[in-house]
This record gives C-alpha cells, sequence and structure tokens, in this order.
C-alpha cells in the first residue's frame, strides 16, 4: 500500500474508533487492549512492525478524542468524567480534564509514544530485533488498560452526586498548556531510549539525525512546560513563588538536566571519541527518568503540592525506570570494548572541551538533586523525624488548635520532603561552572587570546563574588518569606550571577563575531545559540534575584462592604479595598453547591504613581463558619506554601491580585474569610488580613524564558542540515 493510502486509511480508522468509543463507551477496553497488544508484538517482531504500531497509535489516539468527546458532553456515567469534572465548568475546562487524573494523563502519554514509536520504525530508526519504543508501549497500554479510563461511575456514586466537580488549583488557563507540554516531551525523551541504547553497544557510528530532532523538541516542549508551571505556581498559595523545590519539581529538574547534557553532547559525536558514552548514557538516564518523575508526582511518601490524589500506579512507572536503568547497564557492558580501534589519541579540540564541561555541569546539577530525593525518601521511609527548623509556624499554630486538627498538623509538618537549602548549596557550584564553561567556549570560538583574557576576568570576578559576595549579598535586607539560612548562600548566588553574566557576554559576542565575519550568513548558526544561552543566563539570574530579595508585608484592614481607607505599604505602594462580592461556588469546582466564591476587588498606586486595579479569588467548598481560622492561621497560610498546603485541598482556593512590572512584580493576597462570615449573619470579625509580597526583577525570569523558548524553536523546527549545522560545533 502506498504511503499516502496508508495515511488514508489510518485517518479513517481513528475516525471509525472514535465514533463507535462516543457512542459505546463500554468497548474502550478492548479497544485498549488491541493496542497494548499491537505494541507487545512490535516489540518482539520486526516484520510488520512500522504497520502494528501506526495501528496501535491509531487507536489510542480514538481512545483519547472519545474521552475528550466524553467530558465535553458531561458523560458522567463514566467514572473518570465524574471524578474530575462538571456541566458547571466552560467547555474548554472540562476538555482540559481529560489529562487532570492518572487515567487520561498516562493514556495521552501512551498515544503520543506510540505515534513516535510508529513514525521512528517506519523511517528505519527502529530496525533492530527488539523495539524499545514499541515494549514502552506495550507497558504503558498495560498500565492504562489497569487504570480503566473507560470504567462506569458506580450507581452509589451517581445517587450521591451528579459529579464530583473539578479541582479548583486546575480550574485556570494554565492547565491548557502546562500539562499536555510535559506530557509530549516526556513522550518525546522516551523516544530517546532506543537510539541510546544502540549508540552504548557500539551499534551505530553516528547519532540519527531524527533522534537529535526529538531531543530538540523535548528540550522545547519541557521547557515551555516548565515555563507555563512556573506562571501557574505564582498565583497559587499552595506555591506562592516560581519555584520552591516541591519533590515533583525536583524531579522534573533532574530529567531537564539530563537532556540538557545529552543536548550538548550531540554535536559531533561518533563511537571512538573521548568519553563517547557519556551523550547517549544521559540519554538513556533521561528517558529512564520520565517514568521516574511520574511515579513521584504519584507517590504520596514525599510532601507534594502537585499529586494525584489516590494514584496507585507508582510502581509501575518505577518498575519501567528500573527497567530502563537496567538495560542501560546492560547495554554499556556489552558496548564497553566499541570503538576501541577507532580512539585516536591527541588533544581536546576547545569546542569539545567546552562542551564536555557543559555536560560534566548538567550531570553534576542532576546528581545533586537525585540525593536529595532519595535522602527525603529514605527519611520518609525510615521514619525518620524532621528537624524544628522545617516547621515554619508549627510552634504557634499548635497553640490554636488542638484534637484531631493539632494530630493532623503534627502529621503535615513531619512529612518529609526536599530540603531546597541542601539542594540549592550544592547546585550552585554546578550552575556557576556550567556559566564559566559556556562562556569560555563562546569566547574560545572567537580567538585564543579572547577564551583566555575572558575567562581570567571572569573567573576573578566569580571569586570574588563566592569570597566577598556582590549584588545579592549588598541588597538583601532579609524582609522576605525566606529564612535566614539564605544568607549564606547569598555570596554563591553572586557567583552564578557572574557566571550567568560571562555566558551571556560570550554568546552576544560570539554572535558579533560571526556576523562579522560571515555576514548574514552568520545569523543563522549564532542567533538561535545566542538566544538560548541568554535566555538561560537570564531566567536563572531573573529567578535568583526575585527569590532571594522578595520583602513582604501584612495588613490588617477592616472591611464593611463600602470602600476601605487608603492603605500604605512599606514598599510605597498605596491599596484598598473597594468591593467584596460572595456568591455559592457553583464554578464547576469541587463541592460547589455548599461552599462559597468571594472576589475582593483592589485599587492599588504603585510608588511611581501608576494606579491599577484587579481581583483576588477566594473559595471554598465548606461553609464560611468552618472555614475562618482566625488571623494567625490566615496569615501563615499566606506566607508558608507548607501550611497552605496542609489546609489546601480539591475544593478550597486562594488566588492573589498580581501587578507584573519590569522592576517589580507585586503579589496582593486577600483572606476575605472573617468578613464572608460577617456578611452571612455569623459569629465572626469584619476584619480582612492582606499580604503584599514584592518580587524584584522577575521579569528576568519571564523574558529569559521567552528568549529561550524562541531559540529552542528555531533548532526544533530547523530542516536537518540547517542553521545548527552550518558550523562545527555550533549546534546543540
Amino acid at each position: 500500500m502506498s504511503a499516502p493510502r496508508r495515511d488514508l486509511a489510518v485517518w479513517m480508522l481513528v475516525a471509525a474508533a472514535t465514533i463507535a468509543l462516543a457512542c459505546r463507551a463500554e468497548l474502550g477496553s478492548f479497544v485498549l487492549a488491541a493496542a497494548a497488544a499491537l505494541g507487545a508484538y512490535a516489540a518482539c517482531r520486526s516484520t510488520g512492525r512500522a504497520s502494528a504500531l501506526a495501528l496501535s497509535a491509531a487507536l489510542l489516539w480514538s481512545c483519547t478524542l472519545a474521552l475528550g468527546w466524553h467530558f465535553a458532553v458531561d458523560h458522567f456515567a463514566l467514572r473518570y468524567v465524574w471524578l474530575y469534572s462538571s456541566t458547571a465548568l466552560p467547555l474548554h475546562l472540562k476538555i482540559a480534564n481529560l489529562w487532570g487524573g492518572d487515567e487520561g494523563t498516562t493514556l495521552l502519554l501512551l498515544a503520543c509514544c506510540a505515534s513516535l514509536a510508529a513514525s521512528g520504525a517506519r523511517a528505519g530508526l527502529d530496525r533492530g530485533r527488539r523495539s524499545v519504543a514499541a515494549a514502552i508501549v506495550a507497558a504503558y497500554g498495560a498500565v492504562v488498560l489497569w487504570l480503566a479510563p473507560f470504567a462506569a461511575t458506580p450507581a452509589d456514586w451517581l445517587a450521591q452526586s451528579p459529579s464530583q466537580g473539578m479541582n479548583a488549583h486546575l480550574m485556570k488557563p494554565w492547565m491548557l498548556f502546562h500539562a499536555p507540554l510535559v506530557i509530549a516531551a516526556y513522550a518525546w525523551v522516551l523516544a530517546l531510549a532506543g537510539p541510546a541504547l544502540d549508540a552504548l553497544r557500539g551499534g551505530q557510528g553516528k547519532w540519527p539525525a531524527r533522534a537529535r530532532m526529538r531531543a530538540r523538541r523535548a528540550w522545547l516542549l519541557l521547557t515551555a512546560g516548565i515555563g507555563f508551571g512556573m506562571l501557574w505556581a505564582f498565583e497559587d498559595a499552595m506555591y506562592g513563588q516560581v519555584w520552591h523545590w516541591d519533590p515533583v519539581q525536583t524531579a522534573v529538574f533532574v530529567l531537564w538536566c539530563l537532556l540538557g547534557a545529552h543536548l550538548h553532547g550531540i554535536n559531533g559525536w561518533g563511537v571512538g571519541r573521548r568519553h563517547w558514552r557519556m551523550m547517549p548514557l544521559a540519554a538513556v538516564l533521561a528517558a529512564a527518568a520520565v517514568p521516574c518523575v511520574m511515579a513521584v508526582t504519584r507517590n504520596p511518601v514525599l510532601a507534594s503540592s502537585h499529586r494525584y490524589v489516590g494514584a496507585e500506579s507508582w510502581v509501575a512507572h518505577g518498575a519501567l525506570g528500573s527497567a530502563l536503568l537496567v538495560l542501560a547497564l546492560v547495554a554499556a557492558f556489552s558496548g564497553r570494548g566499541a570503538g576501541v580501534s577507532l580512539r585516536q589519541g591527541g588533544a581536546r579540540s576547545s569546542a569539545g572541551l567546552g562542551l564536555w564541561l557543559a555536560q560534566l555541569c548538567f550531570l553534576g546539577a542532576a546528581a545533586v538533586a537525585v540525593v536529595q530525593l532519595l535522602l527525603a525518601s529514605a527519611a520518609a521511609a525510615s521514619g525518620a523525624p524532621r528537624p524544628e527548623e522545617y516547621k515554619p509556624f508549627l510552634a504557634m499554630l499548635a497553640n490554636l488548635v488542638s484534637g484531631g486538627e493539632l494530630e493532623a498538623l503534627r502529621a503535615a509538618f513531619e512529612q518529609w520532603d526536599v530540603d531546597g537549602h541542601v539542594l540549592a548549596r550544592g547546585l550552585l557550584p554546578s550552575l556557576a561552572g556550567a556559566g564559566l564553561a559556556g562562556g569560555w567556549y563562546f569566547f574560545r570560538r572567537i580567538s585564543v587570546g579572547a577564551g583566555r583574557l575572558s575567562l581570567l576576568a571572569a573567573l576573578a570576578v566569580t571569586g570574588a563574588s563566592a569570597a566577598w559576595g556582590g549584588l545579592m549579598t549588598r541588597h538583601y535586607e532579609g524582609a522576605g518569606i525566606l529564612s535566614q539560612q539564605i544568607v549564606a548562600l547569598l555570596p554563591q548566588f553572586d557567583a552564578v550571577l557572574a557566571g550567568c553574566a560571562y555566558l551571556a557576554l560570550g554568546g552576544g559576542a560570539w554572535t558579533v563575531f560571526m556576523v562579522h565575519r560571515h555576514g548574514l550568513r552568520g545569523i543563522a548558526p549564532a542567533l538561535p545559540l545566542l538566544a538560548i544561552h541568554a535566555g538561560v543566563a537570564l531566567a536563572l539570574s531573573g529567578g535568583l534575584l526575585a527569590t532571594a530579595l522578595n520583602s513582604y508585608s501584612q495588613h490588617e484592614i477592616v472591611f464593611d462592604g463600602a470602600p476601605s481607607a487608603w492603605t500604605r505599604d512599606r514598599h510605597g505602594y498605596a491599596f484598598r479595598l473597594v468591593d467584596l462580592r460572595v456568591a455559592s461556588a457553583g464554578d464547576g469546582g469541587v463541592g460547589g453547591a455548599a461552599g462559597v466564591h468571594a472576589l475582593t476587588a483592589i485599587e492599588a498606586r504603585a510608588p511611581s504613581g501608576r494606579t491599577f486595579d484587579g481581583e483576588t479569588l477566594y473559595r471554598d467548598s465548606r461553609a464560611p463558619p468552618e472555614r475562618y481560622d482566625g488571623p494567625l492561621r490566615q496569615i501563615c497560610e499566606m506566607l508558608d506554601y507548607r501550611y497552605a498546603r496542609h489546609m489546601g485541598r480539591p475544593g478550597y482556593l486562594l488566588d492573589p491580585l498580581v501587578d507584573q512590572g519590569w522592576k517589580h512584580a507585586v503579589q496582593f493576597w486577600v483572606s476575605p474569610a472573617g468578613v464572608v462570615e460577617a456578611l452571612a449573619g455569623r459569629a465572626g470579625g469584619r476584619a480582612v488580613f492582606v499580604v503584599v509580597k514584592v518580587f524584584p526583577l522577575i521579569s528576568l525570569l519571564w523574558s529569559g524564558l521567552v528568549l529561550l523558548l524562541l531559540g529552542s524553536a528555531w533548532l526544533a523546527l530547523a530542516p536537518p542540515g540547517g542553521p545548527a549545522r552550518a558550523e562545527p560545533g555550533g549546534g546543540r
């Protein structure tokens, strides 16, 4: 059959199966079983592999589309739809719930993996007797079949409620982008496992161009997904800032670093070259990290703001990750003699040395994060008590609660998570080293002298910053939400800033050199790399500055429904509460029928005189009398994500008004629980507690992410032989 006819047949199959599953959802399990069986066949047989995988992918996308249809039409007879959706939700959030739980997330990942496996087999990327890509499809096919996304809703659930509703924390536009981008990135990374294992065995002379493209696209999608997650976190009380080394964030960071190490080793790779195993090893470790990240997301051992409640599939994900690690060891052992006759002596080229040093920095950062995850998990598994410094506000809160609530509070603060301060202390040398290696790499490509002189200057500035401090050390006031433990790390933060500046300057100088030397032809190979490395430098600098130098203040305002008096914040902001609109939480979230939904309108003036306004959101699935916790507990909730995570639940939400500026980003957090009670005629105060948080220069983070994504998209979408390959050593 010709390719056009084959593609037409596949699309017709997708349409037919989707219609069938939309009409008869109970057929879903049979379709999933068939897709998994086709994956198992393709894993064991090379004959007809491409066709089997294409058919499997068609069936899986039919299941995905049909499940989305059932969400769109409120088919609550399906358990998965009943668990996560509601008739009151807008259409885009109904469909977004497709990846709101374990069943849909794993199904979407499986469909992406099957499509990539089919395209790889069709392109001749997977010609071996056994197929790792197809085996991954079969394994995740079995997991999805066990999760049963098309299972019927129990009758007693339907009798109890028409539907459960959406997790309030997910009712945001970022839900449309963050999760599917990350899932697609996971699939692209898993697609690297087969070529990487083959390379470790010495079975290929050079890295396949298609695998290079897949790695670049995985980097692009994963970075974009992380960026949207940062935007999400900045607006949610369970996070309150862009990053706090949540266990899931830490695991994703490991994956990002491993992928970065892999990308920096692709250019010029070949069996027998110096440290040739490092690049494919980073690729297979990244592939193994994907199911491990999913296992961390689903395992309740460590406290996390990312959690699939009630998910039990973490064992299956962990088993797949372990299997990929074992295969990596076997491949490395079987290929231990590969390329011996091809190895050549002599000095390493400057380009090769710079990229190798960058790889080491990425791998070192990943290792530090993995160690912290393992230590936290081991401490949790052994029942070791957490040190008291990890329990902010607990002593104060213990005086306000008693009985079962106090026991639950103590249990929450005893649960281990990743120690961000220890992790940062281990990561900072790798981050500074990556900046120095990258800056030297670019300057050295201009000339030997430029490389030496610039590196000496950068080492002097970085060393001085590490020894005596710099920008952060001089401007730190101790008025932020971080503890005083951060003070000891400020000189190292300054060293990282110096390394970031050197990296950005090196990339800029090399770009100017390329344009001067090659004219307009020099733009194509240089500009995307400048955007990527300058973007990383800006994003890291902005994130560090905003995190270390943030500050906050708290205010108690008496509000009776009329506009309050103007209150001046010590940061120079003046604000007042204008209105409070309270209604039932009938918005499709969990427990909407019995809860409250309150929008507090705020007017504010910046120190520059600029005025702005907006609303904060307070939502709770419980009735107001059960919610009001007193001023101290509300302040704790707005200041510390650990306590907010303890108080948070699928039906509760506290979102701030955010004003994004170039110099500062300001959050206004409002907890109107006492006023909601008073307006309802119940006992309670009329005080509204407002916390104002200021994050300086966080615009550098967002600008850097945009630059990074633009450069990554340029390389990811470039045709083979495109700009990244125009000059040796110039691509990632």
